[in-house]
């Protein structure tokens, strides 16, 4: 017959007086207890070799990642050194009143850019194109040299029965990789309508007058008009949305982890031992903030490093491709400080609203591998306003978003979205930290007696009416 303590063969009632009255002597100490309990698991996480492990693999990982842009960008860059050899063969006669010499320097100018641009300049400084121009009767041999590789773009042009000027675009590059379809396509617009134009009788400085772009104001009325700098609506929405995925992370891994701390604990019985030197409130608030402190300082380092490798970039790219680099930049010092304030405030607390129902859900389970299980309907919680955020982006004035903001378990990756578009009051920013504060705490009071029930509840399964019961006991 497996052993059995006294209180596990007591009925609930003599349970719930003696797990009230457990520790009792504890409670007179309990900053300092939940300082021990915090110290020990903190050292007890960072110092595994898993945790270490996968620190340094991920901080790798992160340092890789953040110089894919520019590798990516160099490769591009020494690709694109090469020149494209194109040629165009004139089969329509004059167009636009243009000579073969002149037409030959507009198509140039065209796809090259004229000496006041370098649009059609690769990052080496030479002309993109290289343009040559053939007669008709050389087409077929033209098409051959466009099959063997030894020419990149046949060009010709002719007459429909109507007198429009028609192009035929020759190339053996698929339509998903060719980069020169859509500047040679424009070139085709442009001879066009300057090739009409001119049978219809325009100059060409009429012909220019006609696509002259209109004065064109665009006048917000709204009183939430948005007044900041396109740099920092977009810092503001990548910081939002990188703040939603390190709560979410943490969340799921760090929040797991108490719950798989409570649930080990329990099953090897060490809690008889630990409830004889702390309630089991400080048992909670101390694994809570020794295991998330871990956690957090291991996303703290995450970040730092991720941000420090993007941060290197710009004078990365500077140093190999000039000053003209262009790449990825993200300013994080155009986000507004009260964003990345906010960002925090929302992280910590999220963090502490989810990590005191995981330490609750995990006090109710027998063993470790029942934990994925009994966490899901956190997990589904926390995924749904993961989810939320990212449709809110659009419509983040919507009265169905703002309702949604207001829920403490989804506020924290909401209410990011929200400050990131301009569409929040100061006023509601600490009407949901206050609501979230008020949660964290109701959740710490159910989660508190939840736990110091559970822990001591042994080989039972406590259904719902039990729990609620627990609950309510004082």
């Amino acid at each position: 017959m497996p052993e059995q303590t006294i209180l596990e063969q007591s009925p609930p009632e003599q349970q719930s007086a003696v797990a009230i009255n457990t520790g009792g002597a504890a409670q007179h100490n309990t900053v300092r207890n939940i300082n021990l309990i915090t110290r020990y698991e903190f050292k007890k996480r960072v110092t595994q070799r898993s945790f270490i492990i996968s620190t340094i693999v991920m901080l790798v990982l992160i340092v890789i990642a953040s110089f894919v842009p520019t590798v990516v960008q160099y490769i591009v860059a020494h690709t694109a050194n090469a020149q494209t050899k194109i040629t165009v063969v004139n089969n329509a006669g004059t167009i636009a009143g243009l000579s073969d010499g002149s037409l030959s320097n507009y198509i140039n100018a065209a796809l090259n850019g004229t000496t006041s641009t370098t649009s059609g300049q690769n990052s080496s400084g030479k002309a993109q194109f290289v343009l040559q121009m053939s007669s008709p009767a050389n087409i077929d041999s033209l098409k051959n040299q466009v099959k063997n590789g030894s020419l990149d773009i046949l060009l010709v042009l002719e007459r429909t029965p109507n007198q429009d000027v028609s192009f035929g675009y020759y190339t053996t590059a698929s339509a998903t990789s060719d980069s020169h379809v859509s500047q040679v396509q424009a070139l085709a617009n442009q001879l066009s309508v300057l090739d009409k134009s001119s049978r219809l009788g325009l100059t060409p400085a009429q012909t220019s007058s006609l696509f002259a772009q209109p004065q064109f104001s665009d006048v917000n009325l709204s009183q939430t008009q948005n007044t900041r700098s396109q740099s920092e609506i977009v810092a503001g929405y990548v910081l939002a949305y990188v703040g939603n995925i390190l709560i979410y992370m943490a969340v799921v891994l760090y929040g797991m982890g108490v719950a798989m701390g409570v649930a080990e604990e329990k099953s090897s019985r060490i809690m008889e031992i630990l409830v004889n030197a702390a309630t089991p409130f400080q048992l909670l608030f101390g694994k809570i903030i020794g295991i998330g402190t871990a956690g957090l300082t291991q996303m703290a380092l995450f970040v730092v490093v991720g941000i420090g490798a993007l941060l290197l970039q710009l004078p990365l790219q500077t140093a190999l491709f000039g000053s003209n680099a262009g790449g990825f930049n993200l300013n994080i010092a155009g986000a507004s400080v009260t964003l990345l304030l906010l960002l925090l405030v929302y992280f910590i607390l999220g963090f502490l609203l989810y990590a005191t129902l995981y330490a609750a859900f995990g006090a109710l389970v027998k063993r470790q591998d029942e934990v994925q299980n009994a966490v899901q309907p956190l997990t589904w919680l926390l995924v749904i306003g993961y989810i939320v955020s990212f449709f809110g982006v659009y419509t983040p004035d919507a009265i169905w978003f703002k309702v949604i903001s207001y829920v403490p378990f989804w506020t924290p990756t909401t209410m990011l979205v929200r400050v990131a578009a301009g569409a929040v009051a100061w006023w509601e920013i600490a009407l949901t930290i206050v609501l979230m504060i008020a949660a964290i705490f109701i959740c710490a009071l159910i989660a508190g007696r939840i736990y110091r029930f559970g822990i001591l509840m042994y080989g039972q399964r406590p259904g719902m009416g039990q729990l609620v019961r627990l609950v309510r006991m004082k």
